[in-house]
């Protein structure tokens, strides 16, 4: 995958969709449990500040976005990120803490972080296509 407007659009579907899950975190949180069965949190600042960070690391894939030939330190800290949040939802619904519907945006992460691997790979095979 070496189009340039490719990685763009997929860039900016991921920056898209963490605005929306913290904003759907943000305002329904409370509401998903009580539809999944599971308790309210107790901490509900973690909650906020989980939902600021994923917000921000959003403007950092729009970023990347506006210019994928640079901001490459952004998609190695996504991919780490994203890795991250798979993990710990993983490990969260193998234990039995959470639903493993909270599972899915621990998939959809992986998933882009896969993506954003091979994009660091192809870029680095094929830089003057990016510039």
């Amino acid at each position: 995958m070496n189009n340039p407007m490719t990685w763009k659009y997929i860039f900016q579907l991921k920056a898209a969709i963490n605005w929306i899950e913290s904003l759907a975190l943000l305002f329904a949180d409370r509401w998903i449990r009580e539809l999944l069965g599971e308790k309210p949190l107790t901490n509900p600042e973690y909650l906020q500040l989980f939902v600021v960070l994923v917000f921000v690391i959003g403007i950092g894939y729009w970023w990347v976005s506006q210019d994928i030939s640079r901001n490459r330190e952004i998609v190695k800290l996504g991919i780490y990120a994203q890795c991250s949040v798979f993990v710990v939802l993983a490990y969260q619904t193998l234990v039995g803490n959470v639903h493993p519907l909270y599972l899915i945006p621990g998939v959809i992460d992986l998933t882009f972080a896969i993506l954003f691997g091979l994009f660091l790979y192809s870029y680095a095979r094929t830089k003057p296509t990016f510039e």
